[in-house]
């Protein structure tokens, strides 16, 4: 499993990965919950599925304006390269 941002990990599957986001919860064996966000060919795609859903997330708790909304964007996409960044360390 790959950590990337918030509760988001990228999960290695025998296509490529499956984006998924920790619920915070536990199964009967003591195991965390994952729900499925998508699946995808390579870590590219995930990052760019990501950045859209994790974005999504953001924006969807109250009304925005646009100005917000890219601001909103802009730091999603910054903590996504410092995840990279910081994974190429």
């Amino acid at each position: 499993m790959i950590r990337l941002i918030d509760n988001y990990c990228a999960i290695p599957n025998n296509m490529g990965f499956t984006l998924a986001v920790n619920k915070g919860k536990t199964d009967k064996e003591g195991k965390p919950v994952y729900e499925t966000i998508g699946y995808c060919g390579d870590i590219e795609e995930v990052l760019f599925l990501l950045k859209r859903k994790a974005t999504s997330d953001r924006v969807s708790t109250r009304d925005m304006e646009l100005s917000e909304v890219l601001e909103v964007i802009r730091k999603t996409t910054d903590e996504i390269k410092e995840a990279i960044k910081g994974a190429l360390t």
